[in-house]
């Protein structure tokens, strides 16, 4: 093959392949003149001529639709610890601690030892940890399960979708593979979260599309990627690729409530989706070159694979180094889906107004939004996955004053049988008004009418549940709820220990404390 110059006409900024750029990289090309003397290889003249329209370099596309897509690269390989302010840092830190709680509780589970007993490897002493257990896995594998257990309870944060489940634990299992800095570690989480829920802004689909595919679950592989590649410390082509692999290694975003009971117990698959990122940011570190035109493609990209019907590429940069969405994260208060929050808070608020015993009660009507009615209208759940995306069950936790955690899952719990008749006389109804608010605002209004046997009429509305940014939890709170969730771990004994870690994390010069308490051996 012989190599020819090319005379191209003038394009702002367009690249060449890293193989044709005669030593330079790709960042070095920041003039037109730059690229008109670079070579590319041709066979022919037709060829090279062809080129002049056709040519594009699949990390830099030129076209304007993927402009947002680009700051948004240049943006996460830009990032530093000190650009971001310092309540951004003190709630990533907030958001730590929660979900290493989370990860523990989900461990001591049945279905979080199932999944270590479908990834352990015997006797393996080195690797990345998995809280609360002595099991030690490769980057891979422990962000894959990492995130599901995160998820075991649907007990991790909210912030359209779930993205401590997949973040964290890609930065966490980044940032010990290549021994990050914990700045880089909270700086990494705090990527995942401006590119994770920017992607979700931009992919939002239609009511219409939504019964098809979770949507707005899609973009979670992706924030996992954005996460490990900026703890990494990634070049710019490194996170263009790592963004691009994270996309394409996408897993369909199913519903899990869909196809019959009893649910899918992996829920929305957040395991396979973080497993997408780290192994995009493990592969871009190498050089191995990802499909960033993927992105923004209004024909055959991103938007398009997960089943959305609308794009709006202007989202990916929205606000960029002034929102920062990190933000916005709400802790959960109850283990269960935060569709159902809002429900649960309401009737705990009649049950303490009212003082009242369960068994005063003649009747309960919930009214609420319309995916509550047609997905979480469950009276005889099965399993504890059931349970936890039940509106009746999750509520009689409520009125039956059950501390939240894994008690509300616990077999006696499920099969008390106070629970069945609190459940039994619960109705749902659609309110067209919280509805409305549902799609318009991304409000998960309910509002619950408890009639007593003495003729009484208890009534509660709640727009944003405890935890929400707008109604957040204190530090202390969050506090109680990891001591909670690691009540009974191999993290019980150090729980102090972690909480003064984590919050302090930033002054530390390794991670090696955290990972020494988490290790739990």
């Amino acid at each position: 093959m012989e190599f020819k110059l090319i005379k191209f006409a003038p394009l702002s900024r367009t690249r060449l392949p890293l193989s044709n750029c005669r030593g330079k990289s790709i960042n070095a090309f920041q003039t037109d003149e730059d690229f008109q003397m670079s070579a590319i290889p041709t066979r022919s003249t037709e060829f090279a001529e062809d080129a002049v329209e056709e040519f594009e370099h699949i990390l830099y596309p030129r076209a304007a639709i993927h402009r947002d897509a680009g700051l948004l690269a240049g943006f996460l390989a830009k990032l530093r610890y000190q650009d971001i302010p310092g309540d951004a840092i003190h709630q990533t830190k907030i958001l730590v601690l929660d979900t290493i709680g989370c990860i523990a509780a989900g461990s001591d589970t049945p279905l979080g030892r199932s999944l270590l007993a479908a990834y352990s490897m015997p006797q393996q002493t080195s690797g990345c940890v998995v809280p609360g257990t002595s099991v030690r896995l490769s980057p891979s594998m422990a962000t894959k399960v990492n995130s599901w257990l995160s998820d075991v309870l649907d007990y991790e944060d909210l912030l359209v979708g779930h993205p401590s489940a997949t973040v964290i634990p890609a930065s966490l299992a980044a940032a010990e593979h290549i021994g990050a800095t914990p700045k880089q570690f909270l700086t990494g989480i705090v990527a995942g979260y401006e590119a994770g829920v920017r992607m979700h802004d931009a992919t939002s689909a239609s009511p219409e599309a939504y019964k098809r595919l979770a949507v707005y679950h899609a973009w979670h592989g992706f924030a996992a990627g954005a996460a490990a590649i900026v703890t990494i410390g990634g070049t710019d082509e490194q996170v263009r690729s790592a963004l691009g692999l994270a996309a394409a290694n996408t897993s369909i975003p199913i519903w899990c409530v869909q196809y019959g009971r009893p649910a899918h117990a992996l829920k929305a698959n957040f395991g396979q989706m973080a497993l997408a990122g780290i192994d995009a940011a493990l592969c871009a570190r190498e050089g191995i070159i990802g499909p960033f035109a993927m992105l923004s493609d209004d024909e055959r990209g991103f938007a398009r694979i997960i089943g959305s019907d609308q794009f709006d590429p202007a989202q990916l940069s929205k606000g960029l180094g002034k929102a920062w969405l990190v933000r916005e994260a709400s802790i959960k208060p109850f283990p269960c889906c935060a569709f159902l929050h809002t429900s649960v808070d309401a009737v705990r608020s009649i049950r303490n107004r009212g003082g009242f015993e369960p068994e005063a009660i003649e009747k309960i009507k919930i009214r609420t939004f319309g995916r509550i009615v047609d997905w979480f209208d469950d009276q005889n759940p099965a399993t504890d996955i059931d349970a936890q995306l039940s509106v009746q069950y999750v509520s009689a936790m409520g009125l039956m004053g059950v501390p939240p955690g894994r008690e509300w899952y616990a077999p006696e719990v499920m099969a008390d049988p106070r629970v069945a008749k609190l459940m039994s006389i619960m109705t749902i109804e659609l309110d067209p008004e919280a509805e409305s608010g549902f799609w318009d605002d991304r409000k998960y209004r309910a509002t619950v009418d408890v009639t007593l046997k003495n003729g009484a009429v208890l009534t509660e509305a709640v727009d944003w549940a405890p935890g929400h940014f707008r109604r957040p939890m204190s530090d202390a709170a969050v506090a109680e709820k990891f001591y909670s969730n690691v009540k009974g771990t191999l993290l019980e004994r150090r729980g102090a220990q972690i909480v003064e870690t984590i919050m302090q994390l930033d002054k530390a010069e390794t991670l090696n404390e955290l990972r020494q308490l988490l290790a739990a051996n």
